[in-house]
Parts: structure tokens; C-alpha cells; sequence
């Protein structure tokens, strides 16, 4: 991986701090990326460093209480839509236009959102295992509510841990996932803060709360059927073995729809990132073409 040229930056909106990375060719069209549940913009270093997406204007965005960005008050949740609409306050405030979104997980569902329901700003969309909406079923709904509550409640008070051995965390990351150590020390670099008594996470620990709510099936179609744009999914061929088919089951509801499959699993961005690259910048190119 080649390093990649960027600086800090941070966003002031009147309810949250928004941290991320900034680099590429300025003046160029906008790039905006989003990383997947409990990672942070490192994800998308190794992807960055490739030369395909180097001369676009790029920002890499931590999520509300993911990296460097700020939690939310202490009366707040992490709703799912709560951080689409943290992007959609940033890009007005911002005043962006004709911006390429790129996502990954939970960072293209949160796309796919942005771009169904306020599309005039967005040229194209970049899913990376990522497609249609994580589901629940109507039965679901009382015991999602109650599980929620219940996970919330347990969060107050709680006492964040701290770690001496930092290479134990990053072993245990690349387990939990499916990429080698460095590519875990990568995330974690952002991830952690480091103590007198240890190393603690950033991340806040609500985050991981349950969501009390999930669309149904039947919410899927006419979010799709709003994507306007060109639509590229990517997926990594070891990747979330349910994507498959819920292209099966909506993709035709998008209108310019594209699928490409890499090597990798979940992370294959980070596993494969000239190849995505190559993907993206494909994509990029038609889309302008396009416009």
C-alpha cells in the first residue's frame, strides 16, 4: 500500500462534531466516503492509496461515535437513520453539490437512504457489501423494542474498560473480522485512545446498542425505486453470503444497477483495494459521462 497524502478535518454542525479525512485533488468532484458499524475512515486508507481515485476531492467521514467524531448527548441513541441524516445536515451546510457517495456495510445503507431521499445532490453511489436494507419481520416489533430498551439501560453508568496489551486487540480484531493483523492495527489507530491506565475505546459503547426498529420488506422496494443515480454494488467474493440474494430479490427495482465481485470477504475494500479502485473509477467515469 502506497501512502496516501491527507489532512484532518472536522465539521461543526449545531447538534454534532463530524471528524474525517481529507485529501485528493482539490477542486475536483467530490468523493465522499462512508465506513460499515464500529469501524472509522481508515477503512478506506488502503483504498485511497490506489492512483484510480487520486485526482477526486475526497473526504472520509467518521460517524457520529465512531473515530474521532463526537458522541451523541447523553439523552441521544444511534438510530440508523440518525447518521443519514448527520450527512445530509453536513452536506447542506457544506452547500455540496453533484457529490459521488461511496459506502461500505452500514455506510452504503446509509447511502442508499441519502440518495433515495435526497438524491439531487448525489451523481453517483458506491454500495461495497452493502444492498437493499437490513430487515425485520412485523412479529419482530414488540420484543425489538423491548430488547432495545433493555440494552440501553444496561449502558448507563457503565465503566469503559482499558487494555495494557495492544497487540491482544489487535489479534482479537482480526479474528472478529476477516482481514490480517495490519489491517486491524489500521483501524484500531483510530479507534483507541491511550491512558495512563491503558488503552480505552473511542467508540462510544450506545453504538452498540440493539435497535429497537427495523424496516420490513416491504419498505425495500420504494427506497430503491427512489435511487435515481448510477447504482454500483460491490461485492467481495467471501463476503455476507445474504447480499446475493437480496440482488436476487430487488435488484431490479434500481434502475442503473452494476455489480461487480472482487476477491475478499466484508472488508474486501480494505483486502482488495486495487481492484475496487478499478471498479470505482469504471463506475465514476460512466457516471460523468452521464451528467
Amino acid at each position: 500500500m502506497v501512502a496516501v497524502t491527507y489532512n484532518e478535518v472536522s465539521f461543526d454542525l449545531p447538534h454534532i462534531q463530524l471528524k474525517g479525512l481529507r485529501g485528493g485533488t482539490p477542486g475536483k468532484p467530490l468523493l465522499l466516503l462512508l465506513h460499515g458499524w464500529l469501524d472509522n475512515c481508515h477503512s478506506f486508507l488502503p483504498l485511497l492509496s490506489e492512483p484510480e481515485l487520486a485526482d477526486y476531492d475526497w473526504i472520509a467521514l467518521d460517524f457520529a461515535g465512531h473515530g474521532h467524531s463526537s458522541h451523541r448527548g447523553a439523552d441521544a441513541a444511534y438510530y440508523f437513520v440518525d447518521y443519514m441524516y448527520d450527512v445530509q445536515a453536513l452536506i447542506e451546510q457544506q452547500g455540496w453539490q453533484h457529490l459521488h457517495v461511496v459506502g461500505h456495510s452500514m455506510g452504503g445503507y446509509v447511502g442508499q437512504l441519502l440518495g433515495a431521499c435526497f438524491g439531487e445532490r448525489i451523481a453517483s453511489l458506491v454500495t461495497i457489501e452493502a444492498f437493499g436494507l437490513v430487515t425485520g419481520e412485523p412479529e419482530q416489533t414488540l420484543q425489538l423494542l423491548r430488547d432495545g430498551y433493555t440494552s440501553r439501560q444496561k449502558q448507563f453508568g457503565r465503566e469503559l474498560p482499558t487494555y495494557k496489551d495492544l497487540n491482544h486487540l489487535i489479534q482479537a480484531r482480526a479474528k472478529a473480522g476477516d482481514f490480517p493483523p495490519e489491517l486491524a492495527e489500521l483501524l484500531l489507530r483510530r479507534n483507541l485512545t491511550h491512558t495512563e491506565a491503558g488503552f480505552c475505546w473511542r467508540t462510544d459503547p450506545r453504538v452498540r446498542t440493539t435497535s429497537p426498529f427495523r424496516f420490513t420488506q416491504q419498505h425495500v422496494p420504494s427506497v430503491l425505486q427512489a435511487l435515481q443515480m448510477p447504482v454500483q454494488v460491490v461485492l467481495g467474493e467471501d463476503g455476507h453470503a445474504q447480499l446475493p440474494d437480496a440482488l436476487a430479490q430487488w435488484g431490479a427495482h434500481v434502475q442503473q444497477l452494476s455489480v461487480v465481485q472482487v476477491a475478499g470477504g466484508h472488508h474486501a475494500h480494505m483486502q482488495s483495494p486495487r481492484s475496487v479502485a478499478q471498479a470505482i473509477r469504471a463506475h465514476l467515469d460512466t457516471s460523468n459521462m452521464h451528467d
